[in-house]
């Protein structure tokens, strides 16, 4: 046995009967047609990241014209196979794997760059079974589910990110019923059993098809590799060729279909996932796959950055480090990592804390002094909207708490801060500040934000950023106020809970995910603030300023367009159609996606029934008009949801199988959420078709959410007012630890890379 385990040099019988010795190297067949560049890359790859005298290259060109044949013959290291035309990659093929001479022959596409320890990895997993018979490497860009997440810019980035993937795992070995064949490693007696690849699919597509279902009805396997990365630039040969590819993708496909009997993906059915929670969001197996090392690759990218800045902290470059973790927290709030804290992350900016503790910042922010009368709020805010409800949230708790006086910091954006949470903060007699007004740097708002909470604050509420850094430093030492951390984003990862006294929890499902997933200290659970409601107008007024008529039933959803994209069984459009389908006498009206696009076909397919608005301001138009209030998902809004409810809109929707999805309002006390589609259509029924009972759903909730949001909200802010320590002392840090992948995991970076939430950032 040699070091991966391979047997030596055996004999065997080809195709034309011969006996001949089959070595234990692999063969590397290439097709070349122009696109010299990439075809140096390619093969210098090769060289570079594959052990000598582990392969032979051979290369058949397909009558190059650009000087690729000229190079080529200059390289004394591969065998070049040069024909007078062009006949197609199946020919091609094999005329390069009746040249090899290994145990194993690999097809390897041209505008690819491999990577360290690709084929040793490859030979492990195809030569750890007699019944395994080719195997496949994941990459960049490739159909059938071989694709990874990745990010780079550059061949040494995409080389740092391979080294990282590239460890040989068994576990990461997944059997499939087809490979692409831009990389794909045969063994050589497979081929000598099965025959060539088939050359009527020329000059190229579902060959790899028709020679994978070959091999499996052969009796072998199939397994593409999650621990192989190499690069694929993608269609090189045939992409500039747009028109004529997909013309010949569709003519290859009828010839598989004539051979076969079925379509290519019928006769190799892709898996259907087992796990019953995700079977209602993920159609495949594959997919499922795919999103687990979505969760991997942003794991890596969390820690290579918190691996920077603890080297920061270390060097004394504490600006550095702490913009390291600012950064790291961003991604991972936006591309989930499959856990939501990190104690490596918090330490960083714990020490940071220490080394600032005796540093001394000029006061260059002016407040007023502390009052003795009443209790003295300093609420922190990364960042403030004119819209949603964490901004109303912080301008409610204001209001509403007359047993004391508050004030606002901003630490990271101020520019977006609106007026009227301004204007709420100074008519409590409190004062309104920016920190990044001041030109000082990160290290030095968070002393700042330190001072002023020393000098004036009875209390400290953050309702910051998942990736704000400076409250966490400012308040990562014993000592001053006691600090309340206010959970508005508990559905994914953030920073700073663990220096917190308390943390504020505004869900159950939010708490529950704090106390077994962030390890976070105590938590208290409070309702999100409300104001009195506005009156309403005229219900038939509002319909008829709206186009409606007054027989009409209007459904109403209030929601950012990301969370309604579609994802499995949790379609709203498609919810919002059968809605309409079964009764004539519904509109829906569509707050938050704009009349465009998808939304505009809709308004015409529906002639009108179904109207999207765009985000709108000023809502008391559309809640006057409105019947009944249609919960969005997959990813819910408590706050619209309550907003409608107060003002006595019965509400409904589907309940997603994510908690933290989900926007159950009233848990227990009155339904709203529906966990099947037949329970949600019947309760619709019913509202739709018995007044009374629409009335009295809605006035049931508007008591209800009153009685707890508005007229009790109060007792409930003295309560937790109730637990707070005479000083503030940050909890204990954890060790970090591996945390498992969940189902809920992978569903959450799914509706992430769904919604684009993967592709945004914090400002």
């Amino acid at each position: 046995m040699n070091s991966l385990g391979e047997s030596g040099p055996v004999n065997v019988n080809n195709e034309a009967g011969k006996n001949e010795i089959i070595q234990p190297l692999t063969s590397i067949v290439i097709l070349t047609y122009n696109k010299l560049d990439y075809n140096k890359l390619c093969i210098e790859s090769i060289r570079d990241y594959t052990e000598p005298g582990s392969y032979e290259i051979i290369v058949i060109d397909n009558h190059s014209t650009d000087g690729t044949v000229e190079w080529l013959q200059a390289q004394p290291d591969l065998k070049l196979i040069a024909n007078n035309e062009n006949i197609g990659f199946p020919a091609g093929c094999n005329q390069g794997i009746k040249a090899a001479c290994g145990d194993s022959v690999l097809l390897l596409n041209n505008d690819t760059i491999v990577t360290p320890y690709w084929l040793v990895n490859l030979r492990r997993c195809l030569f750890s079974a007699e019944d395994i018979g080719a195997v496949g490497a994941v990459t960049n860009s490739c159909s059938n589910f071989q694709s990874t997440p990745c990010e780079y810019s550059s061949i040494a980035e995409m080389l740092d990110f391979a080294r990282q993937r590239n460890n040989s795992n068994p576990d990461l070995w997944e059997p499939r019923t087809r490979l692409v064949g831009y990389c794909m490693l045969i063994k050589t007696e497979i081929i000598n059993k099965i025959g060539l690849l088939e050359e009527a699919f020329s000059p190229g597509n579902y060959e790899d098809d028709d020679y994978c279902l070959r091999i499996r009805n052969a009796g072998y396997r199939l397994i593409l590799c999650w621990d192989t990365f190499i690069h694929h630039f993608g269609s090189i040969s045939f992409g500039e060729q747009a028109i004529q590819y997909n013309s010949l993708l569709e003519t290859n496909k009828q010839k598989f279909i004539e051979k076969w009997g079925l379509p290519p993906h019928a006769v190799a059915p892709y898996e259907p996932p087992q796990d019953v929670m995700i079977k209602k969001w993920f159609t495949y197996e594959h997919e499922v796959s795919f999103y687990k090392q979505w969760i991997e690759n942003a794991k890596r990218k969390f820690y290579a950055l918190i691996e920077r800045a603890e080297f920061s902290v270390l060097t004394g470059n504490l600006e550095n480090a702490v913009s390291l973790v600012k950064q790291a927290a961003d991604a991972a709030h936006h591309l989930h990592p499959g856990f939501f804290s990190s104690p490596r992350a918090e330490l960083v900016l714990r020490k940071v804390a220490q080394k600032l503790k005796d540093s001394v910042i000029a006061p260059i922010i002016a407040f007023p002094p502390r009052t003795t009368e009443k209790r003295n709020v300093l609420h922190v805010l990364s960042q403030g909207y004119h819209s949603g409800g964490h901004t109303r949230l912080v301008e409610r708790w204001i209001t509403m708490d007359q047993t004391a006086v508050h004030s606002v910091v901003g630490t990271l954006n101020s520019a977006t801060n609106p007026p009227w949470l301004i204007e709420a903060a100074m008519q409590s007699g409190g004062w309104y500040n920016a920190l990044d007004t001041t030109n000082l740097n990160l290290c030095q708002r968070a002393k700042m934000l330190r001072d002023i909470a020393a000098a004036w604050a009875d209390l400290v509420v953050l309702h910051i950023h998942p990736h704000d850094p400076i409250a966490p430093i400012a308040f990562g030492d014993d000592g001053g106020p006691p600090v309340l951390f206010l959970n508005h984003a508990d559905h994914a990862f953030t920073i700073g809970m663990s220096i917190a006294d308390l943390v504020v929890e505004l869900r159950a499902a939010g708490q529950l995910l704090s106390m077994t997933r962030r390890n976070s200290p105590a938590s208290v659970m409070l309702p999100i603030p409300l104001k009195l409601p506005p009156a309403l107008q005229d219900k038939q007024l509002a319909k008829q300023t709206l186009g409606i008529s007054s027989d009409k039933i209007v459904f109403l959803t209030i929601a950012t367009p990301y969370k309604l994209v579609p994802c499995g069984d949790y379609n709203f459009i498609s919810l919002l159609r059968e809605i309409i389908r079964l009764h004539e006498n519904v509109e829906v009206l569509v707050i938050g996606p704009a009349d465009a696009g998808e939304w505009a076909g809709l308004k015409r397919e529906s002639n009108g029934r179904i109207r999207a608005f765009g985000i709108q301001h000023d809502l008391n138009l559309f809640h006057s008009a409105a019947d009944i209030y249609l919960v969005s998902m997959p990813m819910g809004s408590m706050t619209a949801v309550l907003e409608a409810g107060v003002l006595g809109i019965p509400a409904v929707g589907l309940a997603v199988n994510v908690a933290t999805l989900s926007a159950d309002v009233m848990p227990g006390t009155v339904e709203t959420l529906f966990t099947s589609y037949s329970d949600l259509f019947a309760a619709i029924d019913r509202l739709i078709s018995d007044a009374d009972f629409r009335s009295h759903q809605g006035n049931y909730l508007k008591n209800t959410i009153l009685e707890k949001h508005y007229l009790g909200w109060p007792a409930h802010l003295s309560t937790l007012y109730s637990c707070l320590p005479a000083s503030h002392k940050p909890g204990k840090m954890l060790e970090e630890q591996e945390q498992p992948v969940t189902s809920s995991d992978v569903i959450w970076a799914y509706f992430q890379h769904r919604s684009g939430l993967c592709y945004s950032s914090f400002g």
